[in-house]
């Protein structure tokens, strides 16, 4: 599968990672010290999955997802599904650059703009990510709305209010947090939306959409959406995930922050998608 594919990556460090890991001691070792250690790992072997945290640290699954979030939190890496990735933002030292330490900001501003555009009454579908995350919680005082999602942190942060919350079921990735399997795809299948959102992992105008593991079926949710939206900060445009995930043709509307390349947002208005900028000083936005 891709999840075991990608997990294979990592297989053949992971002695040299159990080394050096109990070499340092972990019976005794501080979240900080984890931390750093997690990062050093990650410097050397580009990537670490959240069960081999578990097993290299004797740490909880999430305790490990925890140690992701807070590292991620900081700019310094980058979550992928089922562990991390270095931010592209730190730079070789490790330490947080001024890009790195606003990127949070740069996802919860696309949140924001992003919930502007749902209206009381709508049924919308919410893929799983941090930044769709950042728009579910920027939900809550709409009146009459429906959310489709398979993110357990997203059915999360909506239960409890007056949101119906409507689960496409299957499989619980428990790495991953969200619900994925065929029925997932089927059950989206029953059901059409006014909106659906989702991000990814990269975007590039010769290779389309593309991120770093299981997604829903993009087609899939395109053929059930009045409107297709990328939620997608400006780090995301250059470079290459490592799945095809769409064509970029597949969307209606990206909603992105200001610090994208200019050269990226004509492009973009090129191919016929309306950009949605969210200003990150000031939460405002324009649409271009």
């Amino acid at each position: 599968t891709i999840l075991a594919n990608r997990g294979l990556l990592c297989y053949n460090n992971c002695n040299n990672m159990r080394k050096n890991v109990v070499r340092k001691g972990v019976e005794h070792m501080l979240p900080r010290d984890r931390h750093a250690a997690i990062c050093d790992i990650i410097k050397e072997n580009n990537i670490i999955l959240i069960h081999e945290i578990s097993s290299l640290f004797n740490v909880s699954l999430e305790t490990a997802r925890r140690d992701l979030e807070a590292l991620q939190d900081r700019g310094i890496v980058k979550r992928i599904h089922g562990g991390a990735i270095l931010s592209s933002a730190t730079d070789t030292a490790g330490e947080d650059t001024p890009h790195a330490a606003s990127s949070y900001e740069e996802k919860r501003a696309i949140g924001r703009k992003a919930a502007t555009m749902v209206n009381n009454g709508e049924t919308i579908l919410l893929d799983t990510g941090s930044t769709t995350l950042e728009l579910a919680r920027n939900l809550k005082n709409l009146k009459e709305l429906t959310v489709i999602t398979h993110s357990i942190n997203i059915i999360n942060e909506l239960i409890g209010t007056h949101i119906k919350i409507i689960v496409l079921g299957g499989d619980v990735q428990n790495d991953e947090q969200f619900i994925y399997s065929h029925v997932t795809e089927q059950m989206l299948r029953q059901y059409f939306v006014d909106k659906a959102f989702f991000s990814c992992g990269g975007i590039t105008f010769s290779d389309g959409i593309t991120d770093y593991g299981v997604v829903l079926d993009r087609n899939n949710i395109a053929h059930h959406a009045d409107e297709t939206i990328l939620l997608a900060d400006s780090g995301k445009f250059g470079k290459n995930a490592r799945f095809k995930a769409c064509e970029i043709s597949l969307l209606d509307k990206v909603v992105v922050d200001a610090h994208l390349n200019p050269a990226y947002l004509k492009k973009l208005r090129d191919s016929g998608v309306e950009v949605i900028v969210a200003e990150v000083a000031d939460t405002h936005a324009d649409t271009e």
